[in-house]
């Protein structure tokens, strides 16, 4: 967020209000003043647009946003832009498929056996040939399939919206991916409608012996019937990058389960990704006060024009 700043200094435009994680908005003295507000993992609902009249627009340095309040926000007619970085989808998808060759070619047993010695790992698979289910098909979605058409593994896909099949792809539905896939990979946004997708009735839906990365958001899962199921073998083993509860509190049963690869939200974030963040950040920054809505406004089409704000 320094780095926003000082880009923001450089162009001549200083920002009033930029806030992070573990900072209250409404304990900003300059907040009337914000004409656009650049939040991170800082909740910002009525009470806080309330004490800013002069808000122009919200910006979210990261593709995440669900600490806005974006209803609220379109209501006022208050574009609410996040962070959609080439590099971010990309290096997400690099780490996303090294997860599930780490699971494939299990990566964590294997260099236990060098590190404490015990019986000799086996049964490792290639990703050729599995049958690979992903659930949802945005930015970083599609990055992933582009990547794993050449690895000539069957690629199955589920959305929320009825899609044409694609060359490589075949959009089904959630209980044929579940029965159909090797790995499952769950990179869908979470709203109410997908909280706990991952429930105890899908999981038994799963081919026995499936494996697990999620990457995307930990409150798609529900995290005891998944420790349930990785302790029966219905899942095989899972790499989770998201929890519900972060950082995942030391007593998670997650942390003793041995076939679970465990990161902390933070395995895509690579040095390329990192340096862009604030670029695009200012960009889209600039581009609101100067009366210009970016392409990754996520209300864009629900804004109604306002006296005196942008023009759309």
């Amino acid at each position: 967020m320094k780095k926003i700043a000082s880009l923001l200094e450089e162009a001549g435009r200083p920002a009033s209000v930029i806030a992070t994680e573990g900072q209250q908005l409404l304990d900003f003295p300059q907040l009337a003043q914000a004409t656009v507000l650049v939040c991170l993992m800082t909740p910002c609902g009525a009470k806080e647009m309330d004490a800013m009249p002069a808000l122009r627009g919200i910006v979210s340095p990261l593709l995440g946003y669900e600490w806005i309040d974006v209803e609220e926000a379109t209501r006022r007619s208050i574009p609410v832009v996040n962070g959609k970085i080439r590099e971010s989808r990309e290096s997400m998808a690099e780490a996303t498929i090294m997860l599930v060759l780490a699971l494939l070619y299990r990566l964590r047993e294997t260099e236990t056996e060098l590190r404490v010695g015990g019986e000799r790992v086996q049964h490792r698979n290639m990703l050729k040939g599995r049958t690979v289910g992903i659930v949802g098909y945005g930015g970083i979605a599609r990055e992933i399939v582009h990547r794993l058409k050449g690895w000539q593994a069957t690629i199955l896909v589920h959305t929320r919206q009825a899609q044409e099949n694609e060359e490589g792809i075949s959009f089904v539905s959630s209980e044929h991916l579940l029965a159909a896939s090797d790995v499952v990979l769950l990179m869908t946004r979470l709203d109410e409608g997908s909280r706990h997708w991952l429930d105890r009735s899908r999981v038994q839906l799963m081919k026995r012996g499936a494996l697990l990365v999620n990457t995307a958001r930990g409150g798609l899962v529900d995290e005891d019937a998944l420790v349930e199921a990785l302790q029966s073998g219905q899942v095989g083993a899972a790499a989770l990058d998201v929890f519900e509860i972060e950082p995942l509190p030391a007593s998670h049963p997650f942390r003793q389960l041995p076939n679970v690869i465990l990161t902390p939200h933070s395995v895509g974030h690579t040095v390329q990704m990192i340096e862009q963040i604030p670029r695009t950040a200012v960009a889209n920054i600039l581009s609101l006060l100067d009366g210009r809505l970016p392409e990754s406004c996520i209300n864009k089409s629900l804004l109604t024009p306002v006296k005196d704000q942008l023009t759309y």
